[in-house]
Parts: structure tokens; sequence; C-alpha cells
């Protein structure tokens, strides 16, 4: 536990460092862009991000199974070659289907520029062949700082080169593409990086014993990859079809593309920060409980299953109140845009099914239940586009909103239902969502009094001094009921 605890912090805070810095520049993005322009070009990543998919999901996975398991020796060039000939193949056909793809596609995106986009950003899946790959071997020899470090330098590297990018952007018609191109060359420059790092660290004189063959591999990795592109390619359909049914439920289609960027590019990076932490867990959650799955030891794992879920909503509902009595001052300090506050506080409540759903999920595969996890994922979307497409005439960009609330609860009851059916474990998953419930509600009404005490100051102040009182509030109420152990944390601190 020690050892797990102590690789999720570091997790944690390069997660932090990286999605913090991801952050930022959302917001330069999103002021630099405008809303509807940064509505075409969330449309084009949305698709990027699907084929991202078929090259970072399975394979590293697989990857990391192989040499955490020691079959590979302390030589793991084999292995690296089977993984770059898959990945540098499927990236190819990628691009050649997005190059010969055009009328395709075109005829799928609401505006024309985000195709132009997505051929600035594909090129980027080459890097990814390369940079996955290595990644993996990290993963599986635990190397959490490479990990992190790695993931880190990117995202500077992209931030900066955008930056630099602006100093020209005379010479863009499109700054949109712009934002691409940085994104792209950020990742070449990263591949190299991490590829200097993993040849001067790597173990070449180390006796290589049989590794898994490269169809073995592709085997392996295609089921996890299927389940993976499943749960992303539903996010470019939904930015079809999203934008189509407000025109058809009578909004101009710059009005819908704009409202669209908001919702997606304003409001929903905010409801992903607890996936910042969440996600770390997730990463070393992985190997634990996969070596608890080969012993078939789940009592061992029970605690840490409870613990994780528990600190879930925890972080989750330590924003909750906040979004909810403050986001239309969230959204008017960092965007500038009301609506992107009240999108916020109209959609805070899914940042917890949302989180549910991604620890249960990993917590699933660690367990060597994907397909169960994509069949729960797959019942849940049904009910997110039935929602996005019978309820935007009545309820707008809210139909989005409900369909991912709806969908991800969905798939986090039954994903924690198969948990406790697999594991036995005592899951106390609505007595903990209860108690948070209660400590958040007299939280996020301090927050909205100091909020209206204060209006005589700075936006800025308005909002730290109303966030402090209400976080303490939550946690002493927590604390209370016993959500909260002050001396188990203090237990691990001394460790």
């Amino acid at each position: 536990m020690k050892t797990f605890f102590g690789s999720v912090a570091l997790i944690t805070a390069f997660a932090v460092l990286t999605r913090g810095t991801g952050f930022i520049f959302r917001i330069v993005l999103s002021r630099v862009l405008g809303a509807e322009l940064l509505g075409v070009y969330q449309i084009a990543f949305s698709f990027f991000m699907v084929f991202l998919t078929v090259i970072a999901s399975g394979l590293p996975l697989i990857i990391s199974r192989q040499i955490s398991s020691g079959k590979t020796g302390p030589n793991h060039n084999t292995l690296v070659r089977s993984g770059m000939i898959l990945s540098f193949t499927a990236s190819a056909l990628i691009i050649i289907l997005v190059l010969f793809g055009q009328p395709l596609l075109k005829s799928l995106f609401t505006d024309q520029r985000s195709y132009s986009i997505l051929v600035a950003l594909v090129p980027a899946i080459l890097a990814y062949s390369i940079y996955t790959i290595l990644r993996a071997i990290w993963w599986g020899q635990k190397k959490y700082f490479l990990l992190g470090a790695s993931e880190l330098a990117e995202q500077i590297i992209r931030v900066i080169l955008f930056l630099v990018f602006l100093t020209f952007s005379s010479f863009f018609a499109d700054l949109a593409i712009l934002a691409s191109l940085s994104f792209t060359i950020a990742c070449f420059l990263s591949a190299a990086l991490v590829t200097i790092l993993y040849l001067k660290g790597s173990n070449k004189s180390g006796k290589q014993r049989p590794a898994i063959s490269t169809v073995g591999l592709l085997k392996a990795a295609t089921p996890i990859t299927i389940v993976r592109v499943l749960t992303v390619i539903a996010f470019p359909i939904i930015a079809v079809i999203v934008p189509m049914r407000l025109v058809a439920a009578g909004w101009d289609s710059t009005t819908a593309v704009a409202h669209f960027g908001i919702a997606v590019g304003m409001a929903l990076p905010l409801l992903s920060i607890p996936q910042a932490v969440i996600s770390s867990i997730a990463v070393a959650l992985v190997p634990e409980l996969s070596k608890a799955n080969t012993a078939g030891d789940y009592s061992a794992v029970s605690k840490q299953i409870n613990s994780c879920i528990k600190f879930t909503l925890l972080v989750n509902f330590a924003l909750l109140p906040l979004f909810i009595a403050l986001g239309p001052g969230i959204g008017q300090f960092l965007f500038a845009n009301e609506a992107a506050g009240n999108y916020l506080r109209q959609s805070a409540w899914i940042m917890v099914p949302m989180s549910l759903s991604l620890i249960t999920n990993a917590i699933l595969n660690s367990l060597g239940r994907e397909t169960r996890a994509m069949a729960h994922y797959i019942i849940g979307s049904a009910f997110l586009f039935l929602s996005i497409w019978f309820l935007p005439q009545f309820i707008g960009i809210g139909s989005l909103i409900v369909g991912i609330g709806v969908c991800m609860s969905i798939a986090a009851l039954l994903n924690l239902h198969t948990i406790f059916r697999v594991t036995g474990s005592g899951l106390r998953v609505i007595e903990q969502l209860f108690g948070f419930a209660l400590s958040a509600a007299p939280s996020g009404f301090i927050a909205w009094l100091v909020f209206r005490w204060l209006d005589f100051l700075p936006l800025f102040f308005r909002l730290g001094f109303a966030s402090a009182p209400a976080f303490i509030v939550l946690i002493g109420i927590a604390y209370s009921l016993k959500l909260v152990d002050i001396n188990t944390l203090k237990r691990h601190n001394r460790r």
C-alpha cells in the first residue's frame, strides 16, 4: 500500500502539472479562437482522438503487462520492434484514410474548416507511434517519473510553440490551423525526447527472452483497442449530431457550433479536473489489481478498491458545490464568457458519474473484464444518443449534459455491480454518495453567500474567499460523518 500510494502521489503530481498547463492553454486558446472557431477546432480534434485511440490503447496495455510479468527479461528490443511495426502500420492506414476519405469526412462536418484542421493534426499519429510504445515499456517497469515527465514536457512544448506561432499569426489564414500545427510539432519533438531517454536507459546487453510475437501482440491488443475505440468514437458522432439537431430545432448554424464549443471546449474541461487525479489512481491500480487477479486473491485488494472509490467521490464533491454556487463567476473569470459559467453550473453533477465510470473501468480492465465494461458503456450510450437526438428542441445543449450524465451513471452502476460480483468486495458507494451530498449542500450555500457578500471585491478575490470556507465546511462535515479519516492520512504521511 505504501508503494501504491507513493506511485499515485507521483503520478498525480505530474498529472496536475500537465492538466494545469493544458487547462491554462485551453483558456488562452478559447480567448484567441473565440467560441465559434473553438467549436470547429473541437469537432476536428474529437475525430483525431478516435484515430489516436487506435494507436494508444490496446498496444501499450499489453506491452506493459508483458514487461511487468518479467517474461521478456531486461532486453525489450523484440517487443519494441513488434509494437512499432503494428503502430506504424496502423498510423499509415489512418493517414491514408484521412487524405483519401476527404469527401466522406467533409460530409460529416457541420463546418468544412474542421477537415483542414484534422489534416494538420493527423501527422501527429506517426509521432505517437513511437511515443506510446516506448512509454509503455516505462509503464511496465513502473518508471512513473519518466511517464509523467515526458507527458508534461509535451504539454509545455505545445504551449510554447503556440505562443511563438502567435507572433507570426498574420501568415496563417486560420488560427485553428496554427493551434493544430503547434500540437503536431510538439508531438514529434516529444517523440524525439522519449526516444533519446529510452535509448539512454535501455539495457541492450541483458538477456532477451522470447517475447510475444507481432501476431500474438496484435491478437491480444485488438479486443482492448476495439473497446477503447467504441468508447472514444462516440464523441465525434456527438460533435456532428448535436449541432445538426440544434439547427433542426431552430438554431442557426453559427450559434449551434458556438454553443457546442462553449459547452465542450470551456465547461467540460473544468468538469474533467477530478479525472486528472482519478486517472493517476487508475494508472497505478492496473498493475496492482492485475497481479491480484492472477493470484485470485480478491480479498487482498477489497480495501484498496473501497479507498479508491471513496477518494474519487471526495475529489468530485470538493469541486461540485463550488461549480454550482460559483459557476457564472468562474466562467466570467476564466473565459470572459458567462454562458460557459452557466453550462458549468448546470452540468457540474455529471462529474461524479464520469469519475466513477473512469475508476470502475480501470478496475474491470485490471480484472480482465474489458468486454463487460464495453457492454455497460454501450447500454449507457443508447440513452446518450436518445437524449441528443430528441431533447435539443426542449433543452438545447442541456440535452448533451443530460445524455452524458445518464450514460455515465448507468455505466458506473453496472461496473460497480460487476466488481461486487467478481471480487466479493463490500462496496459502500450509496452510503458514501449520500454522506458527501450532505456535506456538499451547506458547502455550496456558504460559497454562494460569501460570493454575494463580497461583491465589492475584484472577481478573483471573490472566488478565492468564497471557495476557502466552503472547502473547510465540506471537509469538516465529511470528517464528522467518518468519510474522511484524518488519522489515516497522518499515518500515511509519517510513512
